[in-house]
């Protein structure tokens, strides 16, 4: 998964808190709302700044391999650090969820799940928002 479609799936929780319906339904806490906004716009910043950084790592990339004689130790340095962003990158998606997962309690964490549901497949007299009802699951889709 791309590292945009990650942040924007990733902050999908900071928007539902935002929905004074949705976050009723679920009994998060004013507290807990604060508390996921904050996560939630630490994330977003960090996942810009890797992005942009991971880019300025491949253009530096393509630059070593334009060379009239590429060398091929700053190229593969060049690779290891464009690794070492993407590992970063994830490691901050996956502590954001863990992150996540402390601020809500597992009944929440249900509740969530389950509005999910109803957004794939669409809620009482309202269309799927991501795919046809009965559709397979994408992979982005899934979490």
């Amino acid at each position: 998964m791309s590292m945009h479609r990650r942040a924007h799936r990733e902050a999908m929780l900071s928007h539902l808190v935002n929905n004074p319906e949705i976050r009723k339904r679920l009994g998060i806490t004013d507290e807990q709302a604060a508390k996921i906004r904050t996560q939630s716009s630490d994330f977003l910043k960090a996942e810009i700044r890797n992005r942009a950084d991971l880019q300025i790592k491949q253009v530096e990339l393509h630059d070593l391999m334009a060379a009239d004689k590429p060398d091929r130790a700053a190229i593969d340095a060049k690779l290891q650090e464009i690794s070492s962003v993407r590992l970063a990158a994830e490691k901050a998606a996956i502590g954001y969820r863990l992150d996540m997962r402390e601020v809500l309690t597992a009944e929440q964490r249900e509740k969530i799940q389950h509005l999910r549901e109803e957004f794939r497949h669409g809620g009482p007299g309202r269309p799927g928002l991501h795919r046809p009802q009965g559709a397979p699951h994408a992979p982005e889709a899934q979490g």
